[in-house]
């Protein structure tokens, strides 16, 4: 059984995974709980304390709400930069097989350390900073029957 995918990762793919990972961890809470006190704050001192104080808490309100998505968005769209695009994923009985214009690189199942799968991707990781997202765009009405391929090859 074999499995081919053209990569079709885009910045949005990134940012939902990087945002999904801060909000349900302990930093995410850390930022909800952060707003939340600069908001209430916000609304119960305003207008009675100094003009550069009250920027201050409109910017403690704006950080994690509206400055901290923009600049992991950003981020994004550079690391989607770095990425080829004309990649194409094949998973095979014997590993994953990278190819990118002529250049091929085969990676056996031993090698790959972890399959992580999300709401709208699967990742298949080689290392612990390396990864291949494979996006249910990508992936379509093959979603399911390639999870259980790869789960079978974690084994």
């Amino acid at each position: 059984m074999e499995f081919r995918f053209k990569n079709d990762t885009k910045p949005i793919d990134f940012w939902l995974l990087s945002m999904s990972h801060t909000y349900h961890s302990m930093v995410g809470v850390c930022n909800i709980v952060f707003t939340g006190a600069v908001t209430v704050a916000t609304f119960k001192l305003w207008g009675r304390i100094h003009d550069l104080l009250e920027v201050l808490l409109l910017f403690g309100c704006l950080l994690f709400t509206v400055i901290q998505p923009i600049l992991v968005y950003l981020r994004a769209k550079a690391q989607v930069a770095g990425i080829p695009r004309n990649m194409e994923l094949l998973f095979d009985e014997k590993g994953l097989h990278v190819t990118v214009g002529e250049q091929r690189e085969s990676i056996p199942w031993k090698k790959i350390k972890n399959i992580t799968e999300e709401r709208n991707m699967i990742i298949v990781r080689s290392d612990e900073r390396h990864g291949y997202i494979l996006t249910n765009r990508a992936l379509g009405s093959e979603r399911e029957a390639f999870l259980d391929f790869l789960k079978q090859k974690m084994k």
